[in-house]
């Protein structure tokens, strides 16, 4: 009867579900929506109407998290604080493995449209190398490469992180696709850039298993 039982209980055992493990696991993704908080960054026109970077900037968080939560991502929505180093320090607060700040470019020329993006420490570079390419492929658009610079999010804390400067916001084009993003149509920039963004992710997890968290070089 015990060897019927404890059969019992192992077949019992192996038949509940086991959780793959992913490469996510025990991350979190700070995820900064640039400006905000009254602050609307560059301003581009569709046929008259406003597009508020900030905005745009909210509605690719909006869709990348869309593919987290699908995929059983922990992420942090980093607070639109005034300060960037107070955005950092949040986003440091909530455990974060790695910071993507996302923006989007302004210029008095309507036709200016390419993707770049910025980092300041060496860890930055290695994670941007993972994403700044897929959302380059992703979008079509000139690829001005990773520069690296001193003022903005990536000069703070320790995580490994990277400003992203996908596409114009001033660009006609990319005004008027954030419109009919709004308006429901589908695979648009910002659908692109978003699943860009999680497969960058994906791939510096997948090759960097013991990666993120704190630690600059």
């Amino acid at each position: 009867m015990k060897n019927s039982l404890a059969v019992l209980g192992l077949a019992l055992t192996m038949a509940l579900p086991v959780s793959a493990a992913t490469p996510f696991d025990g991350k979190i993704i700070a995820l900064d929506a640039g400006h905000g908080g009254g602050e609307t960054g560059a301003v581009g026109y569709c046929e008259g109407t406003p597009v508020v970077e900030a905005d745009l900037n909210l509605a690719v968080r909006g869709e990348l998290e869309k593919i987290l939560d699908a995929n059983g991502v922990a992420y942090h929505d980093v607070a639109q604080l005034a300060s960037r180093q107070d955005r950092v320090a949040d986003a440091e607060a909530a455990g974060s493995s790695v910071l993507i700040s996302i923006h989007h470019n302004g210029s008095t020329n309507i036709s200016a449209d390419y993707t770049q993006s910025f980092v300041t420490q060496k860890n930055d570079k290695v994670f941007a190398s993972y994403i700044h390419p897929r959302i380059v492929n992703a979008l079509g658009l000139l690829d001005k490469g990773i520069k690296s610079d001193g003022y903005g999010m990536t000069v703070y804390g320790s995580m490994p992180g990277m400003l992203t400067e996908s596409y114009f916001v001033t660009d006609t084009d990319g005004a008027c696709d954030f419109i009919a993003h709004q308006n429901g149509a589908t695979n648009t920039r910002v659908h692109k850039e978003a699943q860009a963004l999680y497969d960058g992710l994906l791939a510096y997890f997948t090759a960097n298993a013991g990666a993120g968290g704190h630690g600059r070089r």
